[in-house]
Protein backbone atom coordinates (compact mmCIF):
# COMPACT_ATOMS: atom_id res chain seq x y z
CA UNK A 1 0.00 0.00 0.00
CA UNK A 2 2.80 2.43 0.91
CA UNK A 3 4.64 1.66 -2.30
CA UNK A 4 1.49 2.33 -4.30
CA UNK A 5 0.95 5.67 -2.55
CA UNK A 6 4.53 6.75 -3.17
CA UNK A 7 4.36 5.73 -6.82
CA UNK A 8 1.17 7.70 -7.28
CA UNK A 9 2.67 10.96 -6.02
CA UNK A 10 3.05 13.57 -8.75
CA UNK A 11 6.55 14.42 -9.93
CA UNK A 12 6.61 18.16 -10.56
CA UNK A 13 9.86 18.20 -12.51
CA UNK A 14 8.80 15.33 -14.75
CA UNK A 15 5.41 16.94 -15.31
CA UNK A 16 7.05 20.27 -16.19
CA UNK A 17 9.43 18.55 -18.62
CA UNK A 18 6.52 16.84 -20.34
CA UNK A 19 4.58 20.07 -20.64
CA UNK A 20 7.58 21.86 -22.11
CA UNK A 21 8.12 19.01 -24.56
CA UNK A 22 4.47 19.10 -25.61
CA UNK A 23 4.64 22.89 -26.03
CA UNK A 24 7.78 22.70 -28.15
CA UNK A 25 6.39 19.97 -30.42
CA UNK A 26 2.81 21.20 -30.67
CA UNK A 27 1.41 21.45 -34.23
CA UNK A 28 1.45 24.83 -35.94
CA UNK A 29 0.97 26.41 -39.33
CA UNK A 30 4.15 26.99 -41.37
CA UNK A 31 3.82 30.79 -41.48
CA UNK A 32 6.10 31.52 -38.50
CA UNK A 33 8.79 29.18 -39.83
CA UNK A 34 8.77 30.77 -43.30
CA UNK A 35 8.83 34.30 -41.84
CA UNK A 36 11.63 33.51 -39.39
CA UNK A 37 13.78 31.76 -41.98
CA UNK A 38 13.38 34.76 -44.31
CA UNK A 39 14.06 37.40 -41.65
CA UNK A 40 17.12 35.63 -40.24
CA UNK A 41 18.46 35.19 -43.77
CA UNK A 42 18.09 38.95 -44.24
CA UNK A 43 20.01 39.60 -41.01
CA UNK A 44 22.84 37.31 -42.11
CA UNK A 45 22.81 38.81 -45.60
CA UNK A 46 23.05 42.33 -44.21
CA UNK A 47 26.08 41.37 -42.13
CA UNK A 48 27.73 39.57 -45.00
CA UNK A 49 27.19 42.47 -47.40
CA UNK A 50 28.08 45.40 -45.12
CA UNK A 51 31.16 44.01 -43.35
CA UNK A 52 34.56 44.48 -44.96
CA UNK A 53 36.10 41.03 -44.49
CA UNK A 54 39.28 41.83 -46.44
CA UNK A 55 41.36 42.93 -43.39
CA UNK A 56 41.35 39.29 -42.23
CA UNK A 57 43.78 38.51 -45.07
CA UNK A 58 46.26 41.09 -43.74
CA UNK A 59 46.44 39.62 -40.24
CA UNK A 60 49.48 37.59 -39.19
CA UNK A 61 49.16 33.84 -39.57
CA UNK A 62 49.53 33.36 -35.81
CA UNK A 63 46.20 35.13 -35.28
CA UNK A 64 44.16 33.06 -37.73
CA UNK A 65 45.86 29.65 -37.62
CA UNK A 66 44.54 26.45 -36.01
CA UNK A 67 41.17 27.92 -35.11
CA UNK A 68 39.32 24.83 -33.92
CA UNK A 69 37.22 23.56 -36.86
CA UNK A 70 38.75 26.24 -39.12
CA UNK A 71 42.29 24.89 -38.77
CA UNK A 72 42.19 23.51 -42.31
CA UNK A 73 42.11 27.02 -43.80
CA UNK A 74 45.42 28.36 -45.16
CA UNK A 75 47.07 30.98 -43.01
CA UNK A 76 46.83 33.83 -43.58
CA UNK A 77 43.51 33.36 -45.36
CA UNK A 78 43.80 34.69 -48.95
CA UNK A 79 41.48 37.55 -49.81
CA UNK A 80 39.90 35.68 -52.78
CA UNK A 81 38.80 32.95 -50.35
CA UNK A 82 37.12 35.58 -48.15
CA UNK A 83 35.38 37.09 -51.18
CA UNK A 84 34.23 33.65 -52.33
CA UNK A 85 32.74 32.94 -48.90
CA UNK A 86 30.93 36.30 -48.91
CA UNK A 87 29.49 35.80 -52.39
CA UNK A 88 28.44 32.22 -51.62
CA UNK A 89 26.73 33.35 -48.42
CA UNK A 90 24.83 36.08 -50.26
CA UNK A 91 23.81 33.55 -52.90
CA UNK A 92 22.36 31.41 -50.12
CA UNK A 93 20.39 34.38 -48.82
CA UNK A 94 19.06 34.99 -52.35
CA UNK A 95 17.84 31.39 -52.52
CA UNK A 96 15.92 31.85 -49.27
CA UNK A 97 14.33 35.10 -50.43
CA UNK A 98 13.40 33.59 -53.79
CA UNK A 99 12.02 30.49 -51.99
CA UNK A 100 14.06 28.25 -54.26
CA UNK A 101 15.78 25.61 -52.14
CA UNK A 102 15.36 27.79 -49.02
CA UNK A 103 16.64 25.10 -46.68
CA UNK A 104 19.89 24.61 -48.63
CA UNK A 105 20.27 28.36 -49.15
CA UNK A 106 19.83 29.05 -45.44
CA UNK A 107 22.46 26.43 -44.53
CA UNK A 108 24.89 27.87 -47.10
CA UNK A 109 24.44 31.43 -45.81
CA UNK A 110 24.83 30.30 -42.18
CA UNK A 111 27.99 28.27 -42.88
CA UNK A 112 29.70 31.10 -44.80
CA UNK A 113 28.71 33.63 -42.15
CA UNK A 114 30.02 31.31 -39.42
CA UNK A 115 33.45 30.96 -41.05
CA UNK A 116 33.83 34.68 -41.77
CA UNK A 117 32.60 35.76 -38.34
CA UNK A 118 34.82 33.15 -36.70
CA UNK A 119 37.89 34.42 -38.54
CA UNK A 120 36.97 38.03 -37.80
CA UNK A 121 36.55 37.41 -34.08
CA UNK A 122 39.66 35.26 -33.71
CA UNK A 123 42.20 38.07 -33.45
CA UNK A 124 42.82 39.57 -30.04
CA UNK A 125 39.77 39.91 -27.79
CA UNK A 126 36.98 37.51 -28.71
CA UNK A 127 34.16 39.44 -30.35
CA UNK A 128 30.58 38.26 -29.94
CA UNK A 129 28.77 40.74 -32.18
CA UNK A 130 27.74 37.94 -34.55
CA UNK A 131 27.13 35.33 -31.85
CA UNK A 132 23.38 35.83 -31.44
CA UNK A 133 22.23 35.55 -35.09
CA UNK A 134 24.42 32.49 -35.61
CA UNK A 135 23.12 30.82 -32.46
CA UNK A 136 19.45 31.66 -32.99
CA UNK A 137 19.63 30.53 -36.63
CA UNK A 138 21.18 27.17 -35.70
CA UNK A 139 17.89 25.31 -34.95
CA UNK A 140 16.53 26.33 -38.35
CA UNK A 141 19.30 24.35 -40.06
CA UNK A 142 17.30 21.25 -39.12
CA UNK A 143 13.91 22.69 -40.05
CA UNK A 144 12.24 20.96 -43.01
CA UNK A 145 11.33 22.66 -46.26
CA UNK A 146 7.72 23.87 -46.40
CA UNK A 147 5.76 22.54 -49.39
CA UNK A 148 3.13 24.65 -51.10
CA UNK A 149 -0.23 24.56 -49.33
CA UNK A 150 1.13 22.94 -46.16
CA UNK A 151 -1.25 22.83 -43.20
CA UNK A 152 -0.80 22.44 -39.46
CA UNK A 153 1.93 19.99 -38.50
CA UNK A 154 4.43 19.38 -35.71
CA UNK A 155 7.24 19.86 -38.24
CA UNK A 156 6.51 23.58 -38.59
CA UNK A 157 6.00 24.36 -34.91
CA UNK A 158 9.24 23.42 -33.20
CA UNK A 159 11.86 25.43 -35.21
CA UNK A 160 10.49 28.93 -34.38
CA UNK A 161 9.95 27.90 -30.76
CA UNK A 162 13.48 26.52 -30.53
CA UNK A 163 14.90 29.76 -31.95
CA UNK A 164 12.77 31.73 -29.50
CA UNK A 165 14.10 29.71 -26.57
CA UNK A 166 17.68 30.16 -27.76
CA UNK A 167 17.19 33.93 -28.02
CA UNK A 168 15.74 34.12 -24.51
CA UNK A 169 18.45 31.88 -23.06
CA UNK A 170 21.34 33.86 -24.57
CA UNK A 171 19.99 37.15 -23.24
CA UNK A 172 19.29 35.60 -19.83
CA UNK A 173 22.80 34.16 -19.60
CA UNK A 174 24.38 37.53 -20.39
CA UNK A 175 22.61 38.92 -17.33
CA UNK A 176 23.31 35.87 -15.19
CA UNK A 177 27.02 36.06 -15.97
CA UNK A 178 27.09 39.66 -14.78
CA UNK A 179 25.61 38.60 -11.45
CA UNK A 180 27.92 35.60 -11.23
CA UNK A 181 31.11 37.60 -11.70
CA UNK A 182 30.19 40.97 -10.15
CA UNK A 183 26.96 40.51 -8.21
CA UNK A 184 24.52 43.40 -7.81
CA UNK A 185 27.47 45.78 -7.72
CA UNK A 186 27.48 45.54 -11.50
CA UNK A 187 24.24 47.53 -11.50
CA UNK A 188 24.37 49.53 -8.28
CA UNK A 189 28.10 50.26 -8.01
CA UNK A 190 30.44 52.48 -10.02
CA UNK A 191 30.86 49.93 -12.80
CA UNK A 192 28.71 51.68 -15.43
CA UNK A 193 30.16 55.11 -14.67
CA UNK A 194 33.67 53.73 -15.17
CA UNK A 195 32.66 52.03 -18.43
CA UNK A 196 31.10 55.25 -19.73
CA UNK A 197 34.26 57.24 -19.01
CA UNK A 198 36.32 54.68 -20.96
CA UNK A 199 33.92 54.60 -23.91
CA UNK A 200 34.60 56.03 -27.35
CA UNK A 201 31.32 57.60 -28.33
CA UNK A 202 30.85 58.65 -31.99
CA UNK A 203 29.41 61.86 -30.52
CA UNK A 204 32.58 62.69 -28.58
CA UNK A 205 33.60 62.32 -24.93
CA UNK A 206 31.28 65.03 -23.70
CA UNK A 207 28.22 62.77 -23.88
CA UNK A 208 29.71 59.85 -21.96
CA UNK A 209 31.27 62.09 -19.31
CA UNK A 210 27.94 63.86 -18.81
CA UNK A 211 26.14 60.53 -18.37
CA UNK A 212 28.83 59.17 -16.05
CA UNK A 213 28.80 62.27 -13.85
CA UNK A 214 25.00 62.54 -13.56
CA UNK A 215 23.96 61.14 -10.14
CA UNK A 216 22.15 57.78 -10.27
CA UNK A 217 21.94 57.77 -14.08
CA UNK A 218 24.69 55.15 -14.60
CA UNK A 219 23.02 52.91 -12.03
CA UNK A 220 19.65 53.33 -13.75
CA UNK A 221 21.15 52.43 -17.13
CA UNK A 222 22.90 49.37 -15.72
CA UNK A 223 19.85 48.23 -13.76
CA UNK A 224 17.62 48.56 -16.81
CA UNK A 225 19.99 46.50 -18.96
CA UNK A 226 20.29 43.82 -16.27
CA UNK A 227 16.53 43.66 -15.74
CA UNK A 228 15.92 43.29 -19.49
CA UNK A 229 18.45 40.45 -19.79
CA UNK A 230 17.25 38.56 -16.72
CA UNK A 231 13.62 39.06 -17.72
CA UNK A 232 14.12 37.74 -21.25
CA UNK A 233 12.79 34.28 -20.40
CA UNK A 234 9.48 35.74 -19.26
CA UNK A 235 9.18 38.56 -21.78
CA UNK A 236 9.82 36.23 -24.73
CA UNK A 237 7.61 33.45 -23.34
CA UNK A 238 4.59 35.76 -23.62
CA UNK A 239 3.51 36.51 -27.16
CA UNK A 240 2.33 40.04 -26.44
CA UNK A 241 5.61 41.14 -24.86
CA UNK A 242 7.92 39.93 -27.65
CA UNK A 243 7.69 43.12 -29.69
CA UNK A 244 8.18 45.31 -26.58
CA UNK A 245 11.23 43.18 -25.76
CA UNK A 246 12.63 43.85 -29.24
CA UNK A 247 12.00 47.59 -28.74
CA UNK A 248 13.78 47.55 -25.38
CA UNK A 249 16.68 45.48 -26.76
CA UNK A 250 17.05 47.93 -29.65
CA UNK A 251 17.16 50.87 -27.25
CA UNK A 252 19.76 49.12 -25.08
CA UNK A 253 22.05 48.21 -27.98
CA UNK A 254 21.73 51.61 -29.64
CA UNK A 255 22.66 53.25 -26.33
CA UNK A 256 25.76 51.02 -26.22
CA UNK A 257 26.68 52.25 -29.70
CA UNK A 258 26.02 55.89 -28.78
CA UNK A 259 28.08 55.69 -25.58
CA UNK A 260 30.80 53.17 -26.39
CA UNK A 261 30.90 53.02 -30.18
CA UNK A 262 30.23 49.25 -30.20
CA UNK A 263 27.94 48.00 -32.95
CA UNK A 264 25.53 45.32 -31.74
CA UNK A 265 23.07 45.72 -34.60
CA UNK A 266 23.10 41.94 -35.31
CA UNK A 267 21.64 41.41 -31.84
CA UNK A 268 18.70 43.78 -32.00
CA UNK A 269 17.99 42.83 -35.62
CA UNK A 270 17.83 39.18 -34.55
CA UNK A 271 15.51 40.09 -31.69
CA UNK A 272 13.20 41.84 -34.17
CA UNK A 273 13.33 38.89 -36.57
CA UNK A 274 12.16 36.49 -33.86
CA UNK A 275 9.61 38.92 -32.42
CA UNK A 276 8.00 39.64 -35.78
CA UNK A 277 7.93 35.97 -36.78
CA UNK A 278 6.50 34.61 -33.52
CA UNK A 279 4.82 37.63 -31.94
CA UNK A 280 1.28 38.94 -32.38
CA UNK A 281 0.09 39.44 -35.93
CA UNK A 282 -2.30 42.01 -37.31
CA UNK A 283 -5.87 40.82 -37.59
CA UNK A 284 -6.75 39.83 -41.13
CA UNK A 285 -8.26 42.73 -42.99
CA UNK A 286 -6.23 45.30 -41.06
CA UNK A 287 -9.12 46.19 -38.75
CA UNK A 288 -8.49 48.46 -35.78
CA UNK A 289 -7.49 46.89 -32.55
CA UNK A 290 -5.47 44.45 -34.51
CA UNK A 291 -2.59 42.89 -32.52
CA UNK A 292 -4.27 39.54 -31.97
CA UNK A 293 -3.50 35.90 -32.27
CA UNK A 294 -5.03 34.31 -35.31
CA UNK A 295 -7.52 31.62 -34.40
CA UNK A 296 -6.09 29.31 -37.07
CA UNK A 297 -2.69 29.43 -35.38
CA UNK A 298 -3.85 28.80 -31.81
CA UNK A 299 -5.59 25.56 -30.85
CA UNK A 300 -7.39 25.15 -27.56
CA UNK A 301 -5.22 24.22 -24.61
CA UNK A 302 -2.70 25.66 -22.17
CA UNK A 303 -0.26 28.51 -22.72
CA UNK A 304 3.27 27.73 -23.86
CA UNK A 305 6.06 28.88 -26.22
CA UNK A 306 5.48 30.22 -29.73
CA UNK A 307 2.62 28.62 -31.53
CA UNK A 308 1.98 26.07 -28.79
CA UNK A 309 -1.54 25.42 -27.50
CA UNK A 310 -3.09 28.38 -25.67
CA UNK A 311 -6.57 29.18 -24.50
CA UNK A 312 -8.30 31.40 -27.08
CA UNK A 313 -8.54 34.95 -25.79
CA UNK A 314 -6.32 34.33 -22.78
CA UNK A 315 -4.68 37.69 -21.93
CA UNK A 316 -0.92 37.74 -22.44
CA UNK A 317 -0.91 34.05 -23.29
CA UNK A 318 2.30 32.61 -24.65
CA UNK A 319 2.35 30.94 -28.01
Amino acid sequence: MTAQVVAARPRPMLSLARRLDQALLAPATPHALVRLRTLLALVMGLQLATTDWAPIAARPAELTYRLWVLGWLPAPVPEPVLLLLEVAGLAGVALVLARRWPRAGFALAWACYLVLAGLWGASGKFMHNDLLPLTVAFPLLFAPAVPEGAGRDTRWGWPPRAALIVLATVYFLTGAQKLRHSGLEWAFGENMAWVLRQGRSPFGPGLTHFLADTPLLPQLLASGALALELGALVLLALRRTRVPFAVAATAMHLSIWACLGLDYSPWWLTAWAVALATGPVLQQGGKPGGWRRRAADVPAGGAAWAGAPAAPGAPGGAA
